[in-house]
Order: structure tokens, then C-alpha cells, then sequence
């Protein structure tokens, strides 16, 4: 009888023993037996190129000037291969509650609102079925003149063709900053250079500054279109150690560079969504090098 309860007692044991090192082995996995090694799986994580696109003309800088034949072949090749434009809407969709994603997604972006985004740019995505999102100067929106000074700048589209675009679903209007996309030549008083501080301003000084400056901006989209800015665009692609912080307590949960490359985005880490990455896209750039250039 003894002996039964001793090999009872040492089977227990056992299997105590093997429970206790299964569980050590998936926790711990030194050698990646189960493949992931803490690591975010394929399905906790996806990689999202972003493309970034500026003023749509026959002529100009193809650094930020795409003629219109270009640009709907590069979107035509997109979908073509497979791609799908996602907003920023579906992409903190995945992020914050898991929800699932089409097997190529993209995004494309649209900096400073010419009005040749409303011209060129709407109708082509319109007829692919795929959208994008804009980023307006809120200074600089509905207008032809830099402020208040007599330079003429690019024609910006105005508050009647922002709520058409975005009423359609094609496009969203999100946030560039409302003043601190400055052109240093047309400036009359001190100089910014996008979001950074300036030199003399203090630390306080700048949190207002900055805090004052995008509450401007969401203001005027929300006066316009119903609902506060949730993405902004840094102005030159420029940030510093404060402002992605900054930006997230005023309830912005992306943020956009103009650093090259692809992102991974994490289900379940919003801090993922801050500081993406993006390609620009020149204007004299053929469809298949547009591929080739985000192809992962």
C-alpha cells in the first residue's frame, strides 16, 4: 500500500516537474523553439509604406511637383499589384482594437493643401477607388497670398472643397500646423523653422507656443468639417524630444516625418503610430521604380 502512495506521490512529482519546464520553455524559449522569442508574430504587426505627395502640375521642382498623367500611373500600378489606400482611421483601427487590414495596404499622404489637390489629385483617386490624406497650413488655407504680405503663393484650396473631399470619404484633412510651415524670405518678424524652438524662447514659452499653434489649427478643421485633427504632419519633416508628447496629450495619435522608409506598426502599441516614416515621391518617377522603391 505504501508503494502505491509512494509512486503516486512520485508521479505527481513528475508531472509537477514537466508542467514547470514547459512553462520555463515557453517563457523564456532560448533557443526560439516555438519560433517567436517574444517577438510580435505576423499577425501582431504590419508593415505600411507611406507615400508622400505634394503639388500636382505639368511643370516645376519634381521633388514635390507630379504631373497629373505621372501621378495617376503610379496610382493605376498600385492597384494593379494589389495595394490598398488605407486612412489613418483604419490603420489606429488595427492598432487600438485589433481590427484586421487587406494584405497590401498603403497610405498615401498629400502635404499643404494646393488647390491642385482638389483639381487633379481627387478625380484620379476617385476613379481607382482609392483615398488619401491632406495636411493643410491653416494659415495658408483657401488663400493665394503668403498672410497678411503681398507674395503670392500656390493657390490652397478653401473650406468649401476641404468638406467635398471629405464628405466623399476620398480624403481627410488633417493638421500641418496652423503657422509654423514658415517661409523664411516673407517672414516680417522672428523666424521659426518649423516646430523647433526658436533661439531666446524659453522651454515654457515654446510648450505654449506650440500648444497654442496646434489648437489653432484644430480649431479650424473642427469649425469646418465637425471633427478635431487626430494626425499631424511635422512641417519639414522636423520634430524635437518634446513635441510627438506634446501632440499625443492634445489627442493626436499620429505623427508623420519625411524620413525615408517603411514602417511596422504593432497591435496593441499606439506609441508605433508616432514618428512614421514616409517616401516621397518625385514626379519623374516611373511606376515600376515607385514599386520597386516600397516593395517589402
Amino acid at each position: 500500500m505504501a508503494s502505491k502512495k509512494q509512486l503516486a506521490q512520485n508521479i505527481l512529482l513528475v508531472v509537477i516537474a514537466l508542467a514547470l519546464i514547459a512553462g520555463f520553455t515557453v517563457l523564456f524559449d532560448p533557443f526560439n523553439i516555438f519560433g517567436t522569442n517574444g517577438a510580435p508574430t505576423d499577425e501582431d504587426s504590419v508593415s505600411v509604406p507611406i507615400l508622400m505627395y505634394h503639388h500636382f502640375a505639368d511643370e516645376g521642382a519634381p521633388e514635390t511637383i507630379i504631373p497629373a498623367e505621372m501621378f495617376e500611373a503610379q496610382i493605376k500600378a498600385l492597384c494593379d499589384v494589389g495595394y490598398t489606400a488605407l486612412s489613418f482611421d483604419e490603420l489606429c483601427g488595427y492598432v487600438y482594437q485589433g481590427a484586421p487590414l487587406p494584405e497590401r495596404p498603403i497610405i498615401i499622404t498629400i502635404d499643404d493643401g494646393y488647390m491642385s489637390v482638389y483639381e487633379t489629385a481627387f478625380p484620379i483617386l476617385q476613379k481607382y477607388g482609392m483615398n488619401a490624406t491632406v495636411f493643410i497650413i491653416g494659415v495658408s488655407h483657401g488663400k493665394d497670398h503668403y498672410k497678411d504680405t503681398p507674395n503670392p503663393i500656390i493657390p490652397r484650396f478653401g473650406d468649401a472643397e476641404a468638406v467635398e473631399m471629405s464628405r466623399s470619404g476620398v480624403l481627410s484633412i488633417q493638421s500641418h500646423s496652423y503657422d509654423m510651415h514658415q517661409h523664411e524670405p516673407y517672414e516680417t518678424g522672428p523666424f521659426r523653422k518649423g516646430v523647433l524652438q526658436m533661439d531666446g524662447e524659453s522651454k515654457d514659452e515654446y510648450v505654449r507656443a506650440f500648444k497654442a499653434d496646434f489648437e489653432s489649427a484644430a480649431a479650424q478643421i473642427e469649425a469646418m468639417l465637425g471633427e478635431r485633427p487626430f494626425v499631424f504632419s511635422y512641417p519639414f519633416g522636423v520634430s524635437n524630444d518634446m513635441t510627438d508628447g506634446l501632440l499625443r496629450d492634445m489627442g493626436v495619435k499620429v505623427t508623420l516625418t519625411i524620413a525615408k522608409g517603411l514602417n511596422t506598426v504593432l497591435r496593441g502599441a499606439p506609441e508605433s503610430l508616432f514618428s512614421l516614416n514616409r517616401f516621397n515621391v518625385p514626379g519623374d518617377m516611373p511606376p515600376e521604380e515607385l514599386l520597386a522603391m516600397i516593395d517589402h
